[in-house]
């Protein structure tokens, strides 16, 4: 039988957290274009994964898509579309419930008769 020593493991380290500001100082610093992303996560301490991650999330995106409103009237603007477009998708969804309560009932004894 052998015998082994439990090797002490030394106690983990909290997971840091950090807050949204912190996040999109560090993309902005990758999108400057002045220093890579290596280099930014080394000085900040954090993985270079964790800073691709964050540009994804924060960077601007040059398509449009998941663009936010930059004034305060497109931003109402985006509101009224929204709210009409939650109308016509709640309209959508009373009609669709009606018509699923119709077909799912069941028929009576039999075919309909002719006359």
């Amino acid at each position: 039988m052998k015998t082994t020593e439990s090797k002490q493991r030394p106690a983990a380290e909290p997971r840091r957290r950090y807050d949204e500001t912190f996040k999109r100082h560090a993309v902005d610093l990758t999108l400057q274009g002045q220093r890579r992303v290596t280099e930014v996560a080394r000085e900040l301490g954090v993985p270079e994964s964790m800073v691709y991650a964050w540009r994804r999330q924060y960077a601007p995106r040059p398509n449009g898509s998941g663009e936010r409103p930059r004034t305060l009237e497109e931003a109402e603007t985006e509101i009224s579309r929204l709210r009409a477009e939650n109308v016509r998708l709640q309209e959508r969804e009373i009609v669709l419930k009606k018509s699923l309560g119709i077909l799912s009932e069941t028929p009576g004894r039999g075919m309909p008769r002719s006359r």
